[in-house]
């Protein structure tokens, strides 16, 4: 077999004789990983990569072919080059992806880091000034504040994030696993959050993340048409992310009191009063 050419084992395959398909794939596979650089792969574990993705359509080649001037050889080496040039675009895209979380990530570390001690430290300014009880205060009063308060941060759930209500809890004296938890509870059963708005909060982060990777791309692009494409992809990518934001800003995360009430397991009406009489009572600190 190892004198008789690839395209006549091809053409005996295709003329009945099926033993040979398992023959013909296995010299596919020695070529490439003999001469990786000539089916557009760089090393040995691209050509891996490319028979773990892509096995079904390589197992598929045979079958595929047709003779239209070009050996089987050309043909095989033209597919898997496709193939080669598919991954490398798959794991470009990836890339840019990933560029974006991680400077989003950054960004949010150097927020935290340039603010935490400053947040802190007006939370307590605010608790004092407010009149807020101390963290020590076990009294009817003090219980009944943080009752309230913690009707608040649920009513908030979809508006603050774990890091915040640690904060909160820090400065309130709420019980942080209660709080937590019931954030949690809430967030899951998409309380607050109409079915449409969740989408539109797919849509925008996905319209975010195409306008990061897109812009990677575009710094690192020099083909003048592909560059035009890119900025014309960005374009529109950031009109489908400023219009869903405007959607979503029109529509109203906050919780019921009926639904705070359902989840903590209390009559409404408690939620309702402690709700009111905390805003009542602390309204002018938020004077928007």
């Amino acid at each position: 077999m190892k004198d008789v050419s690839l395209d006549d084992l091809v053409m005996r395959e295709k003329q009945g004789d099926e033993k040979l398909k398992n023959v013909i794939l296995e010299r596919i596979a020695q070529d490439v990983y003999r001469r990786p650089r000539v089916y557009g792969c760089n090393s040995e574990d691209d050509v891996g990569e490319i028979f773990e993705r892509y096995w079904t359509r390589i197992n598929a080649l045979v079958d595929r072919y047709e003779d239209k001037g070009c050996g089987f050889e050309s043909f095989v080496i033209a597919s898997i080059r496709y193939m080669a040039l598919s991954i490398r675009r798959r794991n470009a895209r990836a890339f840019d992806r990933e560029g974006v979380y991680k400077d989003a990530i950054k960004a949010e570390i150097m927020v935290d880091i340039e603010e935490h001690t400053d947040l802190g430290l007006e939370l307590r300014q605010r608790r004092s000034i407010a009149g807020f009880p101390s963290l020590e205060d076990k009294g009817i009063c003090a219980q009944a504040f943080r009752h309230r308060m913690l009707f608040i941060c649920i009513k908030c759930a979809n508006l603050i994030d774990d890091g915040d209500a640690e904060k909160i809890a820090s400065c309130v004296g709420l019980d942080l696993d209660e709080l937590l938890s019931a954030l949690r509870r809430a967030r899951e059963n998409g309380l607050g959050l109409r079915r449409r708005t969740s989408v539109r909060r797919r849509g925008r982060d996905a319209a975010w993340l195409r306008m990061g990777a897109s812009t990677r791309r575009l710094v690192r692009e020099v083909d003048a048409g592909t560059r035009d494409c890119l900025s014309k992809a960005i374009d529109r990518d950031r009109g489908l992310y400023k219009s869903a934001i405007g959607h979503i800003a029109k529509a109203t995360p906050i919780l019921s009191n009926k639904a705070v009430a359902e989840l903590l397991g209390v009559p409404k009406g408690t939620v309702d009063c402690g709700v009111r009489r905390l805003m009542h009572q602390y309204g002018s600190l938020y004077p928007e």
